[in-house]
């Protein structure tokens, strides 16, 4: 069976996920092979702006990468947020091959707060009835994936999320927190994106060749 027809049995659970959780619960089919056009079912995508053919999210890329897949099927309960800061409660469930290669995502992402359901929720919607299933977490949590629209919101999530860790302007950086920060974004599988490279050292105010540098070190 090709991995598209495995990935189409998936897509009647999205609508039936949706359906028992309600409207303030997105539920995201990702095809991971496919990364620029990974979204091939969604239910509820005003929650984070997304639609059929956006792409896949950091914490994919990062998966692919790091290959936790191997001995993890889902990942559960977890903080993300979306592209105009609501933050959400999501879970992923990995969708393999007969082989056990990752071709795909099942994802869950509630919303987090009473004020998120109000903004977000449309009208038709009777919001008494979902405020008491609201899904609360501390907001200390590290958020873990970004819910972007496009590759390059991504790559420029993935790269503020490692530069504010450091609490310094990329001008006062020495060259080894410069490479520290690339090889977190190699970990993160950020390279994968077309055009990232460029972005990272617009950010880094580096040049690219100083990038490719950084990442030939890690292989030596």
């Amino acid at each position: 069976m090709d991995y598209k027809e495995v990935l189409n049995l998936y897509i009647p659970l999205v609508d039936f996920i949706a359906d028992i959780i309600g409207p303030h619960c997105e539920v995201v089919l990702h095809d991971i092979i496919d990364v620029e056009n990974s979204v091939i079912a969604i239910r509820n995508g005003y929650i984070s702006g997304r639609y059929i053919g956006c792409p896949l999210t950091d914490l994919g890329f990062k998966l692919l990468q790091q290959k936790t897949f191997l001995n993890q099927n889902a990942l559960v309960n977890y903080r993300s947020r979306t592209a105009s800061g609501e933050n959400l409660i999501s879970s992923t469930y990995k969708i393999k091959d007969a082989k056990g290669e990752l071709i795909g995502m099942l994802c869950v992402n509630i919303l987090n707060s009473p004020d998120d359901l109000i903004n977000k929720i449309p009208t038709e919607f009777p919001l008494t009835a979902m405020l008491g299933n609201v899904v609360r977490m501390d907001d200390t949590e590290e958020v873990k994936e970004s819910l972007s629209t496009s590759l390059d919101s991504v790559v420029d999530d993935a790269i503020k999320s490692i530069i504010t860790k450091y609490k310094i302007s990329a001008e006062r950086m020495s060259s080894e927190e410069k490479s520290a920060i690339v090889q977190e974004l190699r970990e993160d599988g950020i390279f994968k994106i077309k055009g990232a490279i460029a972005k990272v050292a617009a950010t880094l105010r580096t040049s690219e060749s100083t990038i490719y540098r950084y990442l030939a070190m890690k292989t030596n």
